[in-house]
């Protein structure tokens, strides 16, 4: 027996070892213990591995002899998880799972540092059996601009959300191609970073993934579409307020990003959204001059519903409230977390314009109140002054006769 064999005589014992790690049958990970292509050779051929469903395999100079056993293993068919982080599979490696019919029920394939180039990249497009991906991990390789046209020309990742392709020496030219890709309306997230992009490729890629979000998140009647905790910046806002599809758009929801004066200029200046009766921008940077660009802005007239917390604003912010005439529509006002004092509370209280809104609660009826018995004092006072005349009028008269 070789030495080889020798070491993997017991590899049931490290299947089980790792099952009790992970408390089921269903994930092993290899973080820390080697296996070697031999050892994935024999893991392959295990039957204890027919329920697996995520396999962690990372630094441990695998080759494409792993990625072949593992290809070719009908017992690894029920995997949906395959992480290979920091190997040498390469483009061949990358060829054997691309032409697997075994592992059709991939939903994530994590392939990076692995020396793959364009080659494997192709693989992967043309490939009918990722069809179930959802994740495709390729960072850290050798791609380039070429590999990038490969994957944005297949029709065979229909069902991608997450695609990493940090650094892999693409440019803009790679980046705008997979802009203008129509074969992936899933993606929701792109990993360009440590690439040679400009500006144009960022803004290009931005523009895309924003434009997938809204498709995927805009209500089937155009009505409402929810954008919250998406770390959306301005540049995003600016994508969306001119994007022509929300002109039926009742209710935005953008809390928990990171939106400015800026962003909010520039939902204000959109022309589509003039049927808004509810914005949200809860929990992001907008200040006093977000607020006034969205109250003293045309579109925004028929907003019933403003939700604008924790947003930095002050009394200069709720006084332009109070005294926008478009604001007349205001039902409710949310300002809560903010840096404002009574002046500010009590412009919105008296504003001649949001005589309508229902939150906050201001306590007019009891100030009316206290007013009208102020002026019952008054005319009381007036009363007994005028009884107080006429009284000396008498006494004068009777001293008079």
């Amino acid at each position: 027996m070789s030495k080889m064999a020798k070491k993997f005589y017991n590899i049931e014992g490290i299947i089980r070892n790792g099952f009790k790690l992970s408390r089921n049958y269903e994930a092993l990970d290899f973080n820390f213990t080697k296996l070697g292509d031999a050892g994935v050779a024999a893991l392959a051929k295990s039957k204890s591995v027919r329920r697996l469903k995520r396999l962690i395999i990372p630094v441990q100079k695998l080759g494409p002899e792993s990625a072949k056993a593992i290809a070719e293993s009908e017992n690894l068919s029920n995997l949906e998880y395959l992480k290979l982080y920091r190997n040498n599979i390469g483009d061949e490696g990358v060829g054997f799972f691309s032409d697997s019919k075994n592992l059709s029920k991939l939903k994530s394939l994590r392939l990076a540092w692995n020396e793959i180039s364009h080659k494997g990249a192709q693989s992967i497009a043309d490939s009918e059996n990722f069809q179930s991906l959802t994740s495709l991990v390729l960072s850290q390789n050798k791609l380039g601009d070429e590999g990038v046209k490969y994957l944005a020309e297949s029709t065979n990742l229909i069902n991608l959300e997450l695609l990493d392709l940090k650094k892999n020496g693409i440019t803009d030219e790679g980046a705008l191609v997979l802009a203008k890709s129509p074969n992936f309306v899933h993606l929701q997230s792109i990993d360009l970073t440590e690439n040679e992009l400009t500006e144009k490729g960022k803004e290009a890629i931005a523009g895309f993934l924003i434009l997938n979000l809204i498709r995927k998140r805009l209500s089937e009647d155009g009505e409402v579409l929810d954008l919250s905790k998406l770390n959306l910046g301005d540049m995003q806002i600016k994508i969306i307020s001119e994007y022509e599809g929300l002109k039926d758009l009742k209710k935005l929801y953008l809390e928990l990003n990171y939106i400015s004066a800026a962003g909010a200029g520039f939902l204000a200046q959109s022309p589509h959204l003039k049927n808004l009766t509810l914005l949200s921008l809860d929990r992001n940077q907008i200040g006093d001059e977000g607020v006034q660009s969205i109250v003293q802005s045309e579109n925004f007239a028929n907003l019933e519903t403003l939700m604008i917390e924790n947003n930095e604003i002050t009394n200069e912010g709720l006084l332009a409230i109070a005294e926008s005439e478009l604001m007349s529509n205001l039902l409710k006002l949310y300002i809560e977390g903010n840096s404002y004092d009574d002046e500010g509370w009590e412009a919105l209280r008296d504003s001649e314009f949001l005589q309508d809104l229902e939150y906050p609660v201001f306590d007019r009826e009891e100030e009316e109140v206290e007013e009208e018995y102020e002026d019952e004092e008054e005319f009381e006072d007036i009363e007994e002054e005028e009884e107080v005349e006429e009284e000396e009028i008498i006494e004068d008269d009777e001293y008079t006769q």
